[in-house]
């Protein structure tokens, strides 16, 4: 059976599908606990074991990789350690030329699910 979040990210090529395939890889094998969706045509893992409705989700645009999530403190706490990056309110905007980001996105990640686990 086809699983959408292939489906949505085989669509893409290059710098965009790359940034995607790393990230849904590090949240399957890191987090297979989450439900895997696709919302608001994003790859987005919702928090199962929680009241609130926090995520984390991925977008590609024309120069950057966007990591979403509702955590705004963990966002927020991003903008020393990604001092290229673009904020929004709940998302990092990485150019797709600072790889030595992943490894922060995914402690972030790391830390999100946590978080959200004792709240």
């Amino acid at each position: 059976m086809a699983n959408p979040v292939d489906d949505y990210v085989n669509c893409f090529e290059g710098e965009k599908k790359e940034w995607l395939s790393t990230f849904i890889k590090f949240m399957r094998e890191n987090f297979p606990e989450l439900e895997e969706t696709i919302s608001y045509q994003m790859p987005t893992y919702k928090f199962k074991h929680q009241a609130s409705r926090n995520y984390i989700a991925f977008s590609t645009a024309k120069d950057h990789f966007t990591f979403h999530s509702l955590d705004f403190e963990m966002i927020e706490a991003l903008k020393d350690q990604l001092p290229r990056a673009k904020f929004g309110k709940g998302s990092a905007k990485v150019s797709y030329s600072d790889r030595e980001y992943i490894p922060i996105l995914f402690d972030t990640a790391r830390k999100i699910v946590e978080r959200s686990k004792v709240r």
